[in-house]
Protein backbone atom coordinates (compact mmCIF):
# COMPACT_ATOMS: atom_id res chain seq x y z
CA UNK A 1 0.00 0.00 0.00
CA UNK A 2 1.38 3.63 -0.94
CA UNK A 3 2.29 5.80 2.03
CA UNK A 4 -0.79 8.29 2.91
CA UNK A 5 0.44 11.94 3.31
CA UNK A 6 -1.34 13.65 6.20
CA UNK A 7 -3.39 16.23 3.87
CA UNK A 8 -3.59 14.67 0.98
CA UNK A 9 -5.83 11.71 -0.34
CA UNK A 10 -4.55 7.85 -1.16
CA UNK A 11 -2.63 7.49 -4.47
CA UNK A 12 -4.00 4.49 -6.11
CA UNK A 13 -1.74 1.70 -6.72
CA UNK A 14 -3.84 -0.25 -9.70
CA UNK A 15 -6.17 0.15 -12.45
CA UNK A 16 -9.42 -1.84 -12.46
CA UNK A 17 -11.29 -2.69 -16.04
CA UNK A 18 -14.99 -2.73 -15.39
CA UNK A 19 -17.72 -2.46 -18.41
CA UNK A 20 -20.35 -0.16 -17.82
CA UNK A 21 -23.07 -2.79 -16.14
CA UNK A 22 -20.37 -3.29 -13.46
CA UNK A 23 -19.46 0.47 -12.69
CA UNK A 24 -23.69 0.64 -12.55
CA UNK A 25 -23.61 -2.28 -10.13
CA UNK A 26 -20.10 -3.66 -8.78
CA UNK A 27 -19.19 -7.25 -8.88
CA UNK A 28 -19.05 -9.01 -5.63
CA UNK A 29 -15.60 -10.54 -6.35
CA UNK A 30 -13.87 -8.00 -8.68
CA UNK A 31 -10.75 -8.97 -9.63
CA UNK A 32 -7.52 -7.61 -8.45
CA UNK A 33 -3.94 -7.80 -8.16
CA UNK A 34 -2.18 -10.75 -6.51
CA UNK A 35 -0.38 -8.23 -4.59
CA UNK A 36 -3.86 -6.38 -3.53
CA UNK A 37 -3.51 -5.37 -0.41
CA UNK A 38 -5.94 -3.97 2.71
CA UNK A 39 -6.62 -0.48 2.40
CA UNK A 40 -5.10 -0.59 -1.45
CA UNK A 41 -6.65 2.14 -3.52
CA UNK A 42 -7.74 0.99 -7.15
CA UNK A 43 -8.58 3.49 -10.22
CA UNK A 44 -11.80 2.27 -12.15
CA UNK A 45 -11.54 2.19 -15.26
CA UNK A 46 -15.19 2.15 -17.62
CA UNK A 47 -14.35 0.22 -20.54
CA UNK A 48 -16.42 0.63 -23.69
CA UNK A 49 -17.82 3.59 -25.30
CA UNK A 50 -17.36 6.43 -23.13
CA UNK A 51 -14.86 5.11 -21.18
CA UNK A 52 -12.59 6.47 -18.99
CA UNK A 53 -11.78 6.57 -15.48
CA UNK A 54 -15.06 7.01 -13.18
CA UNK A 55 -14.26 5.63 -9.52
CA UNK A 56 -11.59 4.76 -7.07
CA UNK A 57 -11.86 1.53 -5.09
CA UNK A 58 -10.46 1.11 -1.85
CA UNK A 59 -9.67 -2.93 -0.61
CA UNK A 60 -11.41 -3.74 2.63
CA UNK A 61 -9.11 -7.18 2.44
CA UNK A 62 -6.27 -8.42 0.51
CA UNK A 63 -6.05 -10.91 -2.39
CA UNK A 64 -8.06 -14.09 -2.05
CA UNK A 65 -7.77 -16.75 -4.57
CA UNK A 66 -10.32 -17.41 -7.01
CA UNK A 67 -10.77 -21.29 -7.40
CA UNK A 68 -11.22 -21.15 -10.99
CA UNK A 69 -7.93 -19.22 -11.03
CA UNK A 70 -7.40 -15.73 -10.60
CA UNK A 71 -7.81 -12.99 -7.60
CA UNK A 72 -10.04 -11.15 -6.02
CA UNK A 73 -10.82 -8.42 -3.22
CA UNK A 74 -13.98 -7.16 -1.39
CA UNK A 75 -13.91 -2.94 -2.54
CA UNK A 76 -15.70 -0.13 -1.41
CA UNK A 77 -16.20 2.12 -4.32
CA UNK A 78 -16.25 5.78 -4.62
CA UNK A 79 -17.95 7.74 -7.82
CA UNK A 80 -15.37 10.48 -8.29
CA UNK A 81 -16.75 13.82 -8.58
CA UNK A 82 -14.98 14.66 -12.34
CA UNK A 83 -15.20 11.42 -14.69
CA UNK A 84 -12.20 11.64 -16.81
CA UNK A 85 -12.67 10.71 -20.49
CA UNK A 86 -10.35 7.95 -22.74
CA UNK A 87 -9.48 11.09 -25.18
CA UNK A 88 -8.29 13.40 -21.76
CA UNK A 89 -6.42 10.74 -20.57
CA UNK A 90 -4.82 9.99 -23.94
CA UNK A 91 -4.03 13.64 -24.41
CA UNK A 92 -2.42 13.99 -21.37
CA UNK A 93 1.92 13.52 -21.85
CA UNK A 94 1.79 11.31 -18.01
CA UNK A 95 -1.17 9.54 -18.76
CA UNK A 96 -1.31 8.59 -21.86
CA UNK A 97 1.37 5.70 -21.81
CA UNK A 98 -0.87 4.22 -18.81
CA UNK A 99 -3.96 4.35 -20.32
CA UNK A 100 -3.10 3.70 -24.16
CA UNK A 101 -3.13 -0.31 -24.11
CA UNK A 102 -5.13 -1.07 -21.58
CA UNK A 103 -5.64 -4.93 -20.21
CA UNK A 104 -6.65 -6.96 -17.39
CA UNK A 105 -5.27 -5.32 -13.97
CA UNK A 106 -2.29 -3.16 -14.02
CA UNK A 107 -0.19 -1.31 -11.63
CA UNK A 108 -0.38 2.87 -12.03
CA UNK A 109 3.10 4.38 -11.65
CA UNK A 110 2.81 7.03 -9.23
CA UNK A 111 3.12 10.33 -11.34
CA UNK A 112 0.03 9.04 -13.03
CA UNK A 113 -1.84 8.00 -9.95
CA UNK A 114 -1.11 11.73 -8.82
CA UNK A 115 -2.50 13.33 -12.28
CA UNK A 116 -5.76 11.37 -11.95
CA UNK A 117 -6.52 12.80 -8.71
CA UNK A 118 -5.61 16.10 -9.66
CA UNK A 119 -8.08 15.24 -12.38
CA UNK A 120 -10.73 14.00 -10.91
CA UNK A 121 -10.78 16.25 -7.81
CA UNK A 122 -12.78 19.42 -8.04
CA UNK A 123 -12.23 21.26 -11.27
Amino acid sequence: MLPVTPGRPALPCAILLWDAAEVADPPAEPCCLRTTAEGDRMVVYRTGPGGGVVALADALAGARARPAGGWWAPVVVHPIANPVPRPELLADPVLAPVFRHLRGRRRIPVAAAERIIELAGPR
